[in-house]
């Protein structure tokens, strides 16, 4: 199939393309002129490679020209100002469905969604995927703004995966869990009762796979997690035990994280870049948990994640 894909050079895309060149697709990659390649340097010369900008709608039409299937990873997941999450999340979304309807041809359309629009959930009471979303954040927020372009204007047949919180070689927001570990500190927000799900970002990319060549999955939305819950804490102990280290549990009261993110904030103004901890996200971190029901993927596509947390944090580690 011949298959355009967006954020290809990004952590959770790059994962995508390599599995989408190992069945064998035809994958054409939409990046920007200024895009880092370094993670998919040695697979350039196997693509289609295109440049152009979600934020302007004439690069895409001709990007999109052809393409049988898009596969939409592009997406900011920490932003230096609340509007940029709207601007390339939600309107970029928009401006990519709305070239694919004016170019025609497009047999499917997969967007890679977010929890986060799903919102928080707990063991007794997981997120699903029928219920109304409820969104903590401007990232979950927009994020759902783009579902919500996907489902009312697209004319192909589409299908939204919301993966919970992914990790794996490649990622940058789980290194700073992973070298405070190491450096003999394991931050603990509320004392680390919090339960979640988290993804191994290979099976991630085994979702997507999936999801693209179901029939069933046509106009359907899933979830993408490995359906063991593991407490923060659980988490913070098998990213030490990956990197050989035992340290001292912190325990952070989440208001304290206030004054932390507002510095973390204060310094991405200044460098314009933005970081994984910020005042935005203190609403995820207080949240009761962030587990969601699997069970649709698992009966719908044949999908389960096979990498558990501590095999996953494992290769993590070694990549880092």
């Amino acid at each position: 199939m011949r298959v355009l894909l967006t954020g290809a050079n990004g952590f959770v895309g790059s994962h995508v393309l390599e599995a989408l060149l190992q069945e064998g697709h035809q994958v054409r990659i939409l990046i920007r002129a200024t895009s880092d390649t370094s993670f998919i340097e040695p697979l350039l010369p196997d693509l289609d490679v295109r440049r152009g900008d979600l934020r302007e709608a004439p690069s895409l039409r001709a990007v999109v020209e052809g393409a049988q299937a898009v596969i939409h990873c592009a997406a900011l997941t920490a932003a230096v100002r609340r509007r940029d999450f709207y601007t390339v999340n939600a309107a970029g979304t928009r401006r990519l469905v709305e070239a694919c309807n004016t170019a025609g041809g497009v047999e499917r359309f997969l967007l890679v969604s977010s929890q986060a629009v799903s919102g928080p959930g707990t063991p007794e009471r997981p997120a699903r995927e029928e219920a109304s979303p409820r969104p903590v954040s401007d990232y979950g927020r927009s994020k759902l703004l783009a579902e919500r372009y996907v489902r009312r204007l697209c004319r192909a047949p589409w299908t939204i995966l919301r993966p919970t919180a992914i990790y794996g070689p490649r990622d940058s927001d789980f290194l700073l869990l992973f070298r405070s570990a190491r450096a003999g500190v394991l931050p603990l927000v509320n004392g680390g009762r919090q339960p979640l799900n988290v993804v191994y970002v290979g099976d991630v990319a085994r979702a997507v796979a999936a999801a693209l060549g179901a029939p069933a999955a046509r106009g359907r939305i899933y979830h993408v997690a490995h359906p063991q819950v593991v407490t923060q804490a659980e988490l913070g102990t098998a990213v030490a035990n990956a990197v050989s280290a035992r340290p001292a549990r912190l325990f952070v009261p989440h208001l304290l994280l206030y004054p932390l993110c507002l510095l973390k904030d204060a310094a991405a103004l200044v460098s314009g870049r933005p970081s994984a901890l910020n005042t935005r996200r203190i609403p995820e971190y207080a949240a009761p948990g962030w587990v969601c029901t699997t069970e649709r993927a698992a009966d719908e596509l044949g999908f389960t994640a096979e990498v558990g947390l501590q095999e996953g944090a494992r290769r993590t580690a070694a990549w880092y």
